[in-house]
Formats: C-alpha cells, sequence, structure tokens
C-alpha cells in the first residue's frame, strides 16, 4: 500500500513537473517579438506598436503566473486567447481568422477551467494548420453548457489528421499531452470525469477538439 502511495505521487509530481515545462512554446515569444520589431522599424502607427507590446507584455505574464495558477475564468481565457491570436496574425497576416464565443446561459467571469488548456490547440492550427492553405484558415473556439459539463469546442478548417506532416502530429500530440496531464490532475484533485477527443471534422475539413470539463464556480475554489 505504502509503494503504491510513493507510485501515486511520484506519477502527479512528474505530470506537474512536464506540464510547468510545456506551458508554452518559447518559439512563439521570439516570433512575435521580432514581429514587433519589425513593426518598429518600419514606423508603422505606433498607437498600434503601443498595444501590440502590451498585449504581449501580458501574455508573458500570464503565462510565467500560470505555473502557479491552476484556474483562470472563462473570461480571462478568452482575454488570454484574444491577445495571444492577435498577436498571431501579425506573424501571419490575411491568412487566418478567428472567433471566440461563449453561450448565453453561462457565466464566464464566474466559470472556472484550468489555465493554459486551449492555446496549444490554438498554436498547433494557427502555426501548421492553415500553412500551405490558399484560403483563409477559420479558427472557432466555443464555450457552452453539455448537460452537467462545461463544454469547449475548437474547430479549424485546415489540414486534417491525416495530411499532418511529421512536425504538425508532433505538435498535435505536445497539445494532446499537455491536456491529458491537466485532465489527470484535475480529475485526480476534484474527484470529477473531465475527457476530452481529438478527431478530423465529419466534413473531413479540418480538425474538431472537444473538452469536457466540470462546471467549476469561482466561490468553488479557494486560490486560483
Amino acid at each position: 500500500m505504502r509503494q503504491q502511495t510513493l507510485k501515486h505521487r511520484q506519477k502527479v509530481l512528474e505530470t506537474e513537473q512536464r506540464l510547468n515545462r510545456a506551458r508554452m512554446n518559447p518559439h512563439f515569444f521570439f516570433n512575435a517579438l521580432a514581429s514587433l520589431q519589425t513593426m518598429a522599424v518600419k514606423n508603422e502607427d505606433g498607437k498600434a506598436l503601443a498595444m501590440n507590446l502590451s498585449k504581449f507584455s501580458h501574455i508573458m505574464r500570464e503565462t510565467l503566473e500560470s505555473t502557479y495558477k491552476e484556474y483562470v475564468t472563462i473570461e480571462q481565457e478568452i482575454d488570454f486567447l484574444n491577445e495571444y491570436l492577435t498577436l498571431q496574425k501579425i506573424r501571419f497576416p490575411e491568412k487566418f481568422e478567428f472567433q471566440i464565443s461563449c453561450a448565453s446561459n453561462l457565466e464566464p467571469d464566474v466559470y472556472m477551467i484550468p489555465s493554459m488548456i486551449i492555446q496549444p490547440f490554438a498554436e498547433n492550427a494557427v502555426e501548421h494548420g492553415f500553412q500551405g492553405m490558399q484560403s483563409v484558415g477559420k479558427l472557432n473556439i466555443t464555450f457552452s453548457i453539455d448537460g452537467h459539463s462545461l463544454k469547449v469546442t475548437i474547430t479549424d478548417n485546415g489540414k486534417g489528421l491525416a495530411d499532418a506532416k511529421h512536425i504538425q502530429k508532433e505538435h498535435i500530440s505536445r497539445a494532446s499531452q499537455i491536456i491529458k496531464d491537466r485532465i489527470y490532475l484535475l480529475n485526480l484533485k476534484l474527484k470529477t470525469k473531465a475527457s476530452f477527443s481529438i478527431d478530423n471534422r465529419k466534413d473531413n475539413d479540418g480538425v474538431e477538439v472537444i473538452i469536457y470539463l466540470p462546471i467549476i464556480e469561482s466561490n468553488d475554489i479557494t486560490d486560483y
């Protein structure tokens, strides 16, 4: 029994360490900063540059804070994703569009989700799924209630799983491992049955990720 407990604790520790290492791809920060430097050199709109620098610094702060912040409100997650994807549009102008929506029966400032759980899939769509496309990539992220669960749906019209090249498959695998780790810890700590799936869309046009999470309100979490 004691040996099983030690193995269990070891698995939890390894999972938490793996998550801390995988918080965000460092290449994004280098590439985003290079794009902002290009804006500055070209003497483009100073207000736009200042606004995007503010987004960049906020993303860095949120990423660092996520190492000890287990949960964020849906509102905070949407703000983070909006800033992240807006900076990605500077890197990939006119390459993709995105939309983030929340069901009317959701209270985004009350309901909470594990931090940094959606960004890896958004990153994969933008940096790999849409590359080489002649048409404009479309990324949709929706939050809704499904029975007693919070449902997060992430869809894109990029390359499907079967068409993914080796490097994209590695990123899909990385995103999947991150969410597996988050869900493992979530289910362990809160005794829930969170789950996720990733598959080609029914029309074989891109990828669909569906995440089912427990409904957690901010007053349910004492420290986040």
